[in-house]
């Protein structure tokens, strides 16, 4: 069974593992008690993990211990467990671990352990809630934003977006320097954000319904392609993008638009002030807990304190439902 590219989908599980046939059988256990929760992959090859993780981002990382430190220390995820053979429980690189040879359940029940205990770590003022059931109350200028990258930012947007869409109007913007393209909207339109901008410095009528000729659909949810040169998106001032938000929000149908935003976008801290609710992504690892800290007092310094009166602080993937299956490598 080969492994699916996910698209717009969070909340990635990996196991990687050397024994073959005791990982297989754990990964079969773990989809299945878990399939709910996480879409889970499978690698025996450190290689191709590591291949598979420079475009994805894994929320949960369960290895084995006879991959080296360096090779542990340096995986992209939010939380890594390693299985051993030690029963002592003892952490190994300063990681949790698990005995490997124990029942089934007892091995779901330590994993579950883990997460809930690390969960509670890292707490700033920004606050940390959970994706109300109810997100078509939230709208206007919906941000998401954080100074840590590569932790399923975008994917998290366009979930929230395609969730908003089925009860509201709703419009995704992607505002990063390197927005991959059309990895996440591919064959979409031939208009990107770069042609939305040059529109709004006509003099026209017809903003609304020119605008709508420039999205593609995903689901019940509208995007614009993103730009193609990050260059260019540096080049852009803070007042066009006030401008260019402004005039969607009065001229168009969108009752919200999702922000997906980058450190390219000149008057960052200005567009997150203008936000109705901002969503700030994060992970419990000690390197990505100060930037978010360096984050949050720069914001402070700068004179915008207030955008963490409305910032919402999300772990990478907590409480959010999956919904493809599982693929194996």
């Amino acid at each position: 069974m080969q492994r699916e590219r996910s698209r717009g989908v969070s909340g990635i599980f990996i196991v990687c593992d050397t024994e073959k046939e005791y990982a297989e059988q754990l990964f079969r256990i773990l989809s299945e008690r878990l399939g709910g929760i996480y879409q889970f992959h499978l690698f025996h090859d450190v290689g191709k993990m590591e291949e598979y993780l420079e475009n994805s981002y894994a929320e949960v990382l369960l290895l084995g211990e006879e991959y080296e430190k360096k090779i542990i220390q340096e995986a992209c995820a939010g939380q890594k467990i390693v299985l051993t053979g030690d029963s002592t429980g003892e952490d190994i690189y300063g990681y949790p671990s698990i005995f490997r040879y124990q029942s089934a359940d007892k091995i779901i029940g330590k994993i579950k352990k883990i997460l809930r205990r690390e969960e509670k770590k890292g707490r700033t003022r920004i606050r940390d809630e959970p994706l109300k059931r109810n997100i078509s109350s939230v709208k206007g200028l919906i941000g998401v934003y954080s100074p840590i990258h590569r932790i399923g930012k975008t994917r998290f947007a366009i979930q929230l977006g395609q969730k908003m869409a089925r009860h509201i109007p709703v419009l995704y913007i992607n505002m990063e320097g390197y927005s991959g393209g059309d990895y996440y909207f591919h064959g979409g339109t031939d208009k990107d954000l770069g042609d939305l901008l040059y529109c709004i410095k006509q003099e026209r009528d017809d903003y609304g319904l020119k605008i709508s000729t420039m999205t593609g659909q995903a689901g019940k949810m509208d995007y614009i392609m993103p730009m193609k040169n990050e260059q260019d998106m540096r080049e852009v001032s803070r007042d066009e993008w006030i401008s260019l938000l402004d005039l969607i929000m009065e001229k168009c149908i969108y009752e919200a638009v999702i922000l997906d935003l980058g450190d390219a976008v000149n008057g960052l801290y200005d567009i997150l002030k203008k936000c109705s609710k901002v969503y700030t992504l994060y992970i419990n690892d000690e390197t990505a807990q100060a930037k978010l800290k360096q984050y949050e007092e720069n914001l402070k310094t700068a004179g915008y304190a207030d955008v963490l009166d409305h910032t919402v602080k999300k772990h990478a993937g907590v409480s959010r439902k999956r919904t493809e299956q599982i693929g194996v490598v």
